[in-house]
């Protein structure tokens, strides 16, 4: 079955690393089915998120312009309205194509041109506003945290006891196959798009059984540069060391958080065989445009810090696998630096897709620019950016070279890419001879796509900062952003979760490296003590009670 447009499926993970693949060159992890969409379209090895955050991440893939445009310039936005762009879905639902979104979007509320929305986000108020929720519920499934518990474990191994049928990555897999059939037998020769989106692998890294013991943490290896020095971390990344609450200095906990990620990878893995086993099974794989990627990537205790927001590689790099049926060919492999930002022009192009001028340039090109799948005029370097004020930073990625300017403390770092792949050896000091042109280039280039206030007369601005260098202790940082709806589902509802003691107790029993005395629960219990909403509760009833009780 033809249709004369073809139908569109996004397939998101939040938070992958691009090294996260086994097609990718990494020996550790099994990806088979995204190892075959690889090799039956295009792999980009070197494509970047335009902002190494969530919302943000999101935001510039669906509209196409940098965070200065969208004015979200992290997980929040800058103040007053943000603009009203085009986006992704509401230009292919005014050409007539059916809008699907299922998982997690982190819209905020909206659904930017998505016809139906079938939701499983996080941080959620009320149950009944999360569609994962609901259906948990009516499946008699009783749990308090289905996505892991955060606050205090947001960063350490856990288990998730959901039964693996009715798991977050199995439940984004189910819910796609069964809109692929409904779709194809009800609306025939209506294109579709689908934008398949899972949290995983973001944190916690608590899969369920059996991906939870599918790797071997000795098998595992440890992150690169994890003994970075702490007076050696810009300013802006004390709070993702601090995040780590001690994991950087325990290997066997490393090791075992690296498994049970890639458990997690290896499940979205399998839900995504599904999924495109569905497509050969309704025959409409060859009228279908596949995309696989991720918002951004993870650090995973890479210079001793965890999460994205950073200009390093393994936060700012993701994985990006292009099928188009009839125009990329299958197995190739493309260095060109691409972003999320070039899927949108992409579309435009090969549809003949209508985009109002008044709405600004768009800042990418296709991917099929190149018979094959490539751009069709090679980028030198991308401008990859974060933040507003002074938790604002922008830098210059070449294939070879890394420049990154941080407002907070004026910090700068270069990196020769091809000599220190994995960003080891700040060559400031040296002052390369590239350095200049790429300073240059960086200050040109946020005079024209800055956020407010980044230009200070003739150079970027910069931020003062605490000239003590803070001991790792200092740095401890637990922030309590559990979603509230356990607490606030109504009285006859209460015994259909979990109490939190029960769900801590069964997230730690396999945890044979994870011990309260090693992480600050002293921190963790001011927090709850000073909470006023969200998440946080005493460890009352759980194994680590007397512990709790002496911090």
């Amino acid at each position: 079955m033809r249709t004369t447009l073809p139908n569109i499926l996004v397939l998101m993970t939040d938070q992958q690393r691009f090294d996260a693949m086994s097609c990718a060159g990494n020996c550790e992890i099994r990806t088979p089915h995204l190892d075959a969409l690889a090799a039956s379209g295009v792999r980009f090895t070197q494509a970047v998120t335009p902002t190494p955050v969530c919302v943000a991440a999101r935001m510039s893939f669906i509209t196409g312009h940098r965070i200065s445009r969208t004015h979200w310039v992290d997980n929040q936005k800058l103040p007053g309205p943000p603009p009203e762009l085009p986006t992704i879905m509401s230009t292919l639902l005014q050409a007539g194509y059916w809008t699907q979104g299922i998982g997690k979007m982190h819209f905020r509320g909206r659904h930017y041109g998505l016809r139906d929305l079938k939701t499983m986000e996080e941080g959620v108020t009320h149950r009944v506003d999360d569609d994962y929720l609901c259906y948990l519920r009516d499946h008699g499934v009783r749990t308090r945290f289905p996505k892991g518990i955060r606050d205090l474990l947001i960063f350490q191994p856990q288990t998730n006891g959901i039964p693996v049928e009715h798991h977050t990555n199995t439940w984004v897999g189910d819910r796609s196959v069964d809109f692929l059939r409904e779709h194809v037998h009800h609306r025939p020769g209506q294109p579709f798009f689908l934008w398949s989106s899972w949290i995983s692998p973001h944190p916690p890294f608590a899969p369920c059984e059996p991906y939870d013991s599918m790797y071997e943490p000795a098998d595992m290896g440890l992150p690169e540069y994890l003994d970075r020095p702490i007076e050696d971390l810009p300013p802006q990344s004390l709070r993702q060391r601090g995040r780590l609450n001690g994991l950087h200095r325990n290997p066997d906990r490393l090791r075992r958080v690296r498994s049970l990620y890639y458990g997690l990878v290896s499940h979205i893995d399998d839900a995504v065989g599904r999924v495109l086993a569905e497509l050969d099974n309704l025959g409409v794989a060859d009228n279908t445009v596949v995309l696989f990627v991720s918002d951004h990537g993870e650090m995973l205790g890479d210079h001793g810090v965890g999460q994205k927001f950073s200009p390093y590689e393994h936060s700012v790099r993701i994985p990006f696998l292009l099928r188009w049926p009839g125009k990329t060919e299958p197995g190739r492999v493309s260095d060109d630096l691409v972003s999320l930002l070039d899927f949108f022009p992409t579309l435009i192009d090969e549809l003949g897709l209508a985009y109002p001028p008044e709405a600004g340039s768009l800042t990418g090109a296709s991917l099929l620019g190149t018979e094959g799948g490539g751009l069709a005029d090679g980028r030198d370097a991308v401008f990859i950016d974060y933040g507003a004020d002074s938790e604002r930073w922008v830098s210059l990625r070449s294939r070879n070279r890394k420049y990154a300017f941080w407002a907070k403390g004026g910090v700068e770092e270069c990196y020769d890419l091809a000599a220190d792949p994995w960003e080891k050896e700040n060559l400031i000091a040296d002052s390369p001879g590239w350095l200049q042109e790429y300073r240059s280039q960086i200050l040109d280039w946020e005079r024209e796509h800055g956020t407010p206030g980044s230009i200070d007369g003739n150079g970027l601005r910069t931020y003062p900062t605490n000239s003590i260098i803070p001991k790792e202790s200092q740095c401890i940082r637990i922030v309590l952003n559990e979603g509230p709806w356990p607490k606030n589902l109504p009285a006859d509802e209460q015994d259909s979760v979990e109490t939190f003691a029960e769900a801590f107790t069964r997230a730690i029993s396999k945890e044979t490296t994870l011990n309260p005395e090693d992480l600050h629960l002293d921190v963790y219990k001011r927090a709850v003590q000073e909470k006023d909403s969200g998440g946080g509760d005493t460890l009352e009833g759980t194994p680590w009670e007397d512990v709790w009780h002496k911090s």
